[in-house]
This record gives structure tokens, C-alpha cells and sequence, in this order.
């Protein structure tokens, strides 16, 4: 929003458009909307304006003035810094690997973490259970049915037991085949994935709720320091007891995503503009285009994600629209089952 500082060219109708413009532009950043206030008290002070008018205008700058102030006292994560998860200026997004691209492999198998990494994807998403003999596994749901020819929960089952099923007959190629009925495709421990992909990038989702969760969090957290994975993992869960379980376990020494509950505070305060009632403790935020009804496909999310020091990803994104929104956007990372088309995109960009 650009400014003109000739105040003897404002008259009275000028003055008027111009607060009730202000009124509602809800865009500009606080710098900019710190210099129209202050130009509209300069206006102000060179106006003959009704009493009534100079009042109104008086107690709204001041009241904005003071909103905006703590509007710039944005809380920012305190755990890394800089955020390696925050992509600079021009820089391209992460591309991330749902599943290891779960329409183009059987999801959460070494299939489909070798054939993600063969497609130069620069993170994992993988989603995490725990088996009944207590060892960390790559698998989404917490039973087996829907990928494999068995069924049962996982959590009931040894990891040994569980290498006698194929987790890779129920995965429908974009042809609409099954090419994977006909072998054994194994699921996977996570330590097998870390002892394959050691320097690659992971977020890495807990499944398992209540005691199991908390138990898996515990197991997992032991399992990444004997694999001293530092800052190439983040840990993520839908249950926000047993993420906060994990860091107290971690003592705060891996990194974390938004709980949902602390996702839903830092979209609610942030498309509010009350960015200050929110302090983070998670290094990123991992979410939709839009819930309930709400866009989050904007670029004050962004901003306000960035603004705390927190890395946006956007899930599950797969149409090249999208993409190239959220590219546009300036989104850190998409969380995707087609890094093929990801990049396609990112090449038709220029990236």
C-alpha cells in the first residue's frame, strides 16, 4: 500500500475513503499499516474535521496502534535456530514422500522408500505402530487389513509374525492393477529404513494411542538415539498426550510438529491476528489446504508461521494446481504420493 505525503491535496471526502479503506484492508504487513496510521493522524492534525470525526479517528488509530504492537511481539520457537526446515527467498519447497509416495508403491515398504528415494525426493513421511514385541514399524493404520493379505492389529502380532504377510496386496497402480499380489513385499522396522537412508531427512508420525503410544514413544525415542538422528527427524502425532509424552521422555532433544491442538492455535491466532497469544514449541506445521471450512492455502499462514521460526507443510498434496499454489505461496514443503508430478511442476516453474 503506497502512501502520498502531500496533505494539503486531501480534502475532507478523501480523508473519509481513506479511514474507512484502512478499516478494512486487512492484508498489508505491520510496518505498512504502522505508516498509514501515522499518516492518518498527520491528516488529522492538517483537517478541519467535525469533532465527532476527529474523536472516532483518535480512539481508532490509538486502539490499532496498540493491537499492532503486540501484533510484532510474535513468540517465536526457541528449540533451532536458524530453522533448517524454512526454506529461503526463491528457494524451492521440500519435496516429501507420503508413505514414500503411496500411489505410485505399496505405502511404508522398502518398495516405496527405495523407489521414492530413486526419485530424489529430499524427506520421508512415514507413519509409525508398534508391534507386540515392542519394535518400531512403518505402517499407517494400526491393523493390517487394508494393505495386506492378513488381518488383526498390529500391536498383537510380533515383528516376526508380521514377515509372513504381503503389505504390498493391497496397493491399486495408477492403471488400476495390483502388481504386487504375486510376492511378499515385507513391512518394514523403521531401523531397517535408517540403516538404508541414513543421511536422508524424516517426519516420522507415532500412531499408537494411550499406553501403546506412550510406550512407542519411549521405544522410538531410544531408537533414534542409538541412530543419533539430531535434526533429521521430526516426530510428529496426532494425539497431543502422546506427543507431549515423547518430549518429556526426548527431554526436548528432537524435533517436534504442532499436536493438533497446537495446530489449531497457531491457525486460529494467526488468521485472527492475535499471533501473540500463541507461543510454539514446535519447529513445524504440518496441514491441509483448507478444514472446516477454513482456507489455509494463504500466505498470511505462511507468514505467520515464518514470523515464529516454523516451517509450513502443506498435506496431502497431489494435483499440480495445488502444487503450484502452494509453490507460489512460498509453502516450506509438500507432503505428496506424486513427487514425480511435484517436480514436473517445479520444473515447468523454473525450480
Amino acid at each position: 500500500m503506497e502512501l502520498s505525503y502531500k496533505l494539503d491535496t486531501y480534502t475532507y471526502k478523501d480523508l473519509h475513503i481513506f479511514y474507512l479503506a484502512y478499516t478494512f484492508n486487512t492484508y498489508i504487513c505491520v510496518i505498512e499499516k504502522c505508516e498509514a496510521l501515522f499518516h492518518l493522524l498527520a491528516l488529522i492534525l492538517h483537517q478541519n474535521l467535525p469533532p465527532f470525526m476527529q474523536n472516532s479517528v483518535v480512539y481508532f488509530v490509538l486502539f490499532a496502534l496498540a493491537i499492532f504492537g503486540l501484533s510484532a511481539c510474535v513468540p517465536k520457537q526457541q528449540v533451532i535456530d536458524p530453522n533448517p526446515y524454512v526454506i529461503a527467498d526463491g528457494q524451492r519447497p521440500w519435496v516429501i514422500a507420503h508413505g514414500g509416495a503411496k500411489d505410485l508403491f505399496p505405502e511404508n515398504t522398502m518398495v516405496a522408500f527405495n523407489g521414492s528415494f530413486d526419485l530424489k525426493v529430499d524427506a520421508f513421511e512415514i507413519d509409525l505402530c508398534m508391534t507386540k514385541d515392542e519394535v518400531i514399524v512403518c505402517h499407517h493404520d494400526l491393523t493390517i487389513d487394508a494393505m495386506s493379505d492378513g488381518e488383526g492389529n498390529v500391536i498383537d502380532y510380533t515383528f516376526e509374525e508380521l514377515q509372513a504377510f504381503n503389505f504390498g496386496h493391497g496397493f491399486e497402480g495408477l492403471d488400476g492393477s495390483y502388481p504386487y499380489r504375486d510376492r511378499i513385499v515385507a513391512l518394514p522396522s523403521l531401523a531397517e529404513v535408517l540403516d538404508a537412508y541414513p543421511n536422508m531427512h524424516y517426519i516420522i508420525e507415532l500412531k499408537n494411542q494411550g499406553e501403546n503410544g506412550f510406550r512407542a514413544g519411549e521405544v522410538l525415542f531410544d531408537l533414534l538415539e542409538n541412530y543419533n538422528m539430531g535434526d533429521r527427524v521430526i516426530v510428529a502425532s496426532f494425539r497431543d498426550d502422546v506427543l507431549q509424552h515423547f518430549v518429556e521422555v526426548s527431554r526436548g532433544k528432537y524435533l517436534t510438529s504442532s499436536s493438533e491442538k497446537e495446530t489449531e492455535d497457531f491457525a486460529f491466532s494467526g488468521l485472527g491476528g492475535m499471533e501473540y497469544l500463541y507461543r510454539p514449541e514446535a519447529i513445524a506445521v504440518q496441514i491441509p489446504m483448507s478444514s472446516a471450512g477454513i482456507n489455509l492455502a494463504t500466505e498470511r499462514i505462511i507468514r505467520s508461521a515464518h514470523r515464529r521460526r516454523m516451517a509450513v507443510h502443506y498435506w496431502t498434496i497431489d494435483d499440480p494446481e495445488d502444487m503450484e499454489l502452494l509453490i507460489g505461496l512460498g509453502a516450506d514443503g509438500l507432503i505428496t504420493d506424486r513427487p514425480d508430478l511435484m517436480w514436473a511442476k517445479l520444473r515447468e516453474m523454473g525450480y
